[in-house]
């Protein structure tokens, strides 16, 4: 619409991320050149999910819709009308909020299937175009590891596996991985205990323990599975006859979704850890997981710690930069410094594809 010069939709949180049950602020911002007479402006809140993948025959695909909030925003206009308001040329503002469930499943992507949300606002005019602009938000699904059957018990595998090709069988290896506890949060280190023995005649070039990402996508008419190595450590290699002992060596947590992804039928993420033995040669590798738990409030701690974002303030006049959430009163005269317009940009861009998802 060539009346409209600007139309962005800005949300209080820089990073536009948001935890499970909070409440999310924003607003759109519509800076006009020319007089326009608004009926309504719509904002529409939706978290959706999709799956697809190809078989031999055909295409699998599911979708399933996890969040909505729709309403109709508050026009302030020059002339305010029974069905709408005159909108004069400069800024105006049009301020939302809505609350997330307490049960609503992380942001999520992978090969096969996604899950996204975002906002999406409709500017209805008199006689048509209708300007749309949808901006992505992210949201970490809340999983309480005291929850968690077994969370805070130890996990451990092992196991006993020849080494060698089927024509030359070298020998054994024996292999055993233990961890503390099978819950943990995102940003932690997992120390993890192996010990492996090679009874065998051969080399053990390396080894390795790995985060992995083991996801099922669900359609009406099947399932497919995909794993994901999310982080690794390496060791060196064994000798013939020779042992390798991890001493609670630690492993990472990055920023993963948390563990089964709860609020979604059609995507579900579960997460192990795995060592991985490599032989020297023409050899089978020798792989052995335990399953664990990812959540977002770790054990025996039940206040999950959150950031705080300020909300819209009451009045949001033509005369402020378009990001009003400020910490103080200098905070709002440096960002209302028409040097650092050009700096300050939106904190989510409008999002027009279906690859941009957070």
């Amino acid at each position: 619409m060539e009346r409209l010069e600007k139309f962005q939709i800005i949300f209080n949180n820089p990073t536009a991320t948001y935890s499970a049950g909070d409440t999310v602020y924003g607003y759109g911002w519509v800076v006009v050149k020319d007089p326009v007479f608004v009926e309504t402006v719509c904002m529409e809140a939706v978290g959706e999910a999709k799956v697809e993948w190809m078989t031999s025959s055909d295409i699998q695909a599911s979708d399933e819709e996890v969040f909505n909030y729709t309403t109709i925003l508050p026009i302030k206009g020059e002339k305010d009308m029974k069905d709408g308001a005159f909108l004069h040329p400069g800024s105006h503002y049009f301020p939302f909020e809505f609350t997330l469930p307490q049960r609503l499943p992380s942001s999520f992507k992978g090969k096969h299937g996604r899950l996204r949300y975002f906002v999406k606002m409709t500017i209805c005019t008199a006689g048509g175009p209708h300007p749309t602009r949808t901006s992505k938000f992210a949201v970490i699904g809340a999983l309480d590891l005291n929850a968690e059957p077994d969370a805070a018990l130890p996990v451990e595998n092992d196991t006993f596996e020849a080494v060698g090709s089927w024509c030359c069988i070298a020998g054994t290896v024996t292999a055993a991985i233990k961890l503390e506890r099978k819950g943990f949060v995102m940003k932690e280190a997992i120390p993890v205990w192996a010990e492996i023995k090679n009874l065998s005649t051969r080399r053990i070039k390396s080894t390795q323990v790995s985060l992995i990402q083991n996801v099922t996508y669900y359609s009406y008419r099947g399932r497919f599975s995909e794993s994901t190595t999310m982080v690794t450590v390496h060791k060196g290699g064994i000798a013939p006859r020779g042992k390798q002992t991890w001493q609670k060596e630690l492993l990472s947590i990055p920023t993963v979704p948390a563990s089964h992804l709860r609020g979604c039928k059609i995507i579900d993420v579960q997460y192990s850890i795995e060592l991985c033995i490599k032989p020297s040669g023409f050899a089978k590798k020798v792989r052995l997981p335990v399953d664990i738990v990812i959540g977002t409030v770790s054990i025996e701690d039940t206040q999950c710690q959150k950031a705080s974002y300020h909300p819209l303030p009451s009045i949001v006049s033509d005369n402020n930069f378009p990001y009003p959430f400020f910490e103080t009163l200098s905070d709002q005269m440096y960002l209302t410094d028409i040097s650092y317009h050009q700096h300050m940009l939106p904190t989510a861009p409008p999002w027009e594809s279906d690859d941009d998802i957070p």
